[in-house]
């Protein structure tokens, strides 16, 4: 196994996305908890978020999400962890670990290991007037909800009424915490996966878990995690079936995020086969396909999780390498040079051809008035 997956092993790397969401402890005392996801703190309870990491897939209208947990608390307790969707998602299944260590696997093959890599029920349930549950089932150790809301408020009420049904009384209500769901909805993306997880004392990856969504741009939510306090470091594995535009991902930074480098400078991306799609998941291969681009975003360091202020969102136009786009450019450049002096060419021709027509032309009447003047002396001769 690579340098980058036995860490990823060693230090429990499960991605736990911008996952971000809302850790909530349940614990008879003051406990610590450190979790791969965002979480918001109660009580004496001290939380932190040191990494956040995600394998995503996106053919430029569906996604497969991976995302997954590290949890440690100093007593046993409950966690929540709320993810935002741009779409009701159409699988929630079961992922595994094996995931993320195929990825280092196949990066340390390719590139120098850089070291920011190591720090690191269905729809009918009652929800209020503006909260719909469309999804509802336990898988492993996961008990996940998918929440469809109108308002930031009465979710954030159903969110309470539903730790109170798992004997969890704490108020999570904030104005911070309206605010940022408040500007999910608006921004149309009304979707919410609730995990209710158990924490122990000692380290534990929770099982990863994939979502499945349609999406016309490929998203990661960061935003959520702006309610917690603290730093983090995020590292986000994108497969898609073209490269990504390395120049354009360079300008606008989406989400605050930059291209991951290795040690000799070059960015990590590289392009991989459809078997090694299949050994990192076979719903990855299912979606893009023979073979696809494996690039890999990073922020820059350990980042403030109040700085963090927008999701990450690519659209289509991030697909096609700058090389591709640039020998594009010179193609059609080509091809206009070649258009144009095709053209000159044509016009050389008909000039040519116009003007040996016409000194054809010449030379047969001077020959007719010739011979006519000819002839004509010949009538005469002949008269006389």
């Amino acid at each position: 196994m690579g340098l980058v997956a036995a860490k990823m092993r060693n230090q429990g790397l499960a991605l736990g996305a911008a996952v971000v969401g809302i850790c909530l402890l349940f614990v008879s005392l003051p406990a610590s908890v450190l979790a791969d996801g965002g979480m918001i703190p109660i009580s004496d309870v001290l939380v932190y978020e040191p990494g956040q990491k995600a394998i995503i897939g996106w053919d430029g209208q569906n996604e497969v999400l991976i995302l997954s947990t590290d949890v440690r608390g100093d007593s046993d307790t409950m966690a929540l962890q709320v993810v935002p969707m741009p779409s009701q998602p159409e699988s929630v299944e079961q992922g595994t670990f094996d995931s993320f260590e195929r990825i280092g696997e196949l990066l340390d093959d390719r590139f120098p290991s850089p070291s920011s890599w190591f720090d690191c029920g269905m729809a009918g349930e009652e929800g209020g007037d503006g909260v719909e549950i469309v999804f509802h089932e336990k898988i492993g150790a996961h008990d996940i909800r998918v929440v469809k809301a109108a308002d930031a408020g009465e979710l954030v009420e159903w969110a309470e009424d539903f730790l109170a049904q798992n004997e969890i009384e704490y108020e999570i209500s904030s104005p911070e915490l309206e605010s940022v769901v408040g500007d999910y909805i608006e921004e149309g993306i009304n979707f919410f996966v609730f995990d209710l997880i158990e924490a122990g004392s000692s380290p534990e990856s929770v099982e990863p878990i994939v979502y499945s969504f349609k999406t016309d741009f490929l998203y990661y939510p960061l935003k959520m995690s702006s309610i917690i306090p603290g730093t983090t470091d995020i590292t986000l594995f994108l497969l898609t079936p073209d490269p990504l535009h390395l120049g354009r991902l360079a300008e606008s930074q989406p989400g605050g995020m930059k291209i991951a480098r290795a040690d000799d400078g070059k960015p990590i991306q590289c392009e991989i086969d459809q078997q090694e799609l299949e050994s990192i998941d076979q719903r990855l291969a299912d979606l893009l396909g023979e073979n696809a681009w494996l690039t890999t975003l990073e922020s820059y360091g350990s980042v403030l999780l109040a700085s963090l202020d927008e999701d990450v969102k690519l659209t289509p136009a991030f697909l096609g390498s700058a090389e591709k786009s640039e020998g594009s450019v010179v193609a059609r450049l080509t091809w206009l040079w070649v258009l144009l002096g095709l053209a000159v060419l044509g016009l050389g021709w008909m000039v040519y051809v116009r003007r040996k027509r016409a000194s054809q032309l010449r030379w047969v009447r001077e020959y007719m008035q010739r011979l006519h003047d000819a002839l004509r002396g010949q009538g005469r001769g002949n008269n006389g």
